[in-house]
């Protein structure tokens, strides 16, 4: 296998596109599965192959009808797939949004609960309207409502104290 040389040959020519092909007796022998006579393999290794002209007649052609119906087929078979997989990828789609939503709107939940919906009640508001009045009389001389402001820092201080003691 592959050591020796093989002694047979196989001549194939195609003349002129016609669908002629020559091909050795020999071959065609082969091809028939007869063996070979034993003068032929020592009479043929001395001189050329005598080819023969063998007809292969080219296939049918497609019947355009049928073959337009079966593309149609092809492509609606293709189409109705890909329609199908597009509604699976927006159903897959919707889910993951509304858990998406579900989530986001749990996490809204939580930071309001965490810190928005602390509020503190109004404190010192009566000092805070004397200050407010005090700017309102005097526009231009802020300076004059500064024991105002002093007074309205330190109750605002204190309330603070107050709300972290209660906590603490």
């Amino acid at each position: 296998m592959g050591g020796t040389g093989s002694t047979r040959r196989l001549v194939v020519e195609e003349l002129d596109g016609d669908g002629v092909v020559k091909i050795s007796e020999s071959v065609v022998r082969r091809l028939k599965g007869e063996s070979e006579p034993e003068g032929a393999s020592s009479s043929q290794s001395k001189s050329a192959p005598r080819p023969e002209r063998v007809y292969m007649p080219p296939p049918p052609p497609p019947q355009f009808g049928q073959a337009r119906i079966d593309s149609k087929k092809a492509v609606q078979e293709v189409e109705n797939f890909y329609q199908q997989k597009l509604r699976q990828l927006e159903e897959r789609n919707a889910t993951l949004q509304k858990i998406t939503n579900e989530q986001f709107a749990k996490a809204v939940q939580e930071v309001e609960q965490k810190f928005l919906k602390q509020t503190g009640s109004p404190v010192c508001q009566d000092l805070q309207s004397r200050v407010y009045n005090c700017y309102v009389d005097n526009p231009k001389y802020t300076l004059r409502c500064s024991a105002d402001v002093r007074a309205f820092s330190l109750c605002v201080e204190k309330a603070r104290q107050n709300a972290l003691a209660r906590k603490g």
